[in-house]
């Protein structure tokens, strides 16, 4: 029975399929991630309005990183088109040359602290636990779409190792 899993497990592995847990912010992290945005109403609903202003390109760019494991070149993104008037995540891995409409980075400790929405009094703690670099009035005016893109950072499994 044993050689029968090992052989299964070899055929498995051998073909592709991979049943590891994606680090957190890794690429595979990004693809699940952009699928559970598609899935969260407050999301697609929410900044429906957000994605039209998407320009030439037809979708808006929010990249983010861990500081604690590098910098911008470890960085992951999602990219947000409007379609049938929702703001819908068409793509999610690893961070392109393109210029993004928000860069948020932090370190491991606050990004916990973020997922768990440990925001601060009316959520005014968010820019002090992260570097954010894009319109803060946007960010203000979606806020409500903000806080739960941010609890859903936990919602994807994954482990605490560094991509």
């Amino acid at each position: 029975m044993k050689k029968v899993l090992a052989v299964f497990s070899a055929v498995l592995l051998a073909v592709g399929f991979s049943f590891a847990t994606p680090k957190f912010m890794d690429e595979e992290y990004a693809k699940q991630f952009c699928e559970l945005w598609n899935k969260t109403p407050e999301l697609t609903d929410g900044l429906s309005k957000w994605a039209t202003k998407a320009g030439k390109k037809g979708y808006r760019i929010i990249r983010f990183y861990r500081q604690d494991c590098g910098g911008p070149e470890k960085a992951i993104e999602l990219h947000i088109a409007p379609k049938d008037g929702k703001a819908i995540c068409i793509y999610g891995g690893k961070a392109t040359d393109e210029h993004a409409d928000f860069l948020m980075y932090a370190t491991d400790k606050n990004w916990k602290s973020l997922a768990k929405g440990e925001f601060g009094f009316m959520g005014m703690g968010i820019m002090t636990k992260m570097t954010f670099k894009g319109s803060k009035i946007e960010a203000m005016r979606n806020m409500g779409p903000f806080k739960t893109f941010l609890k859903n950072l936990d919602k994807v499994p994954h482990t605490m190792e560094c991509p």
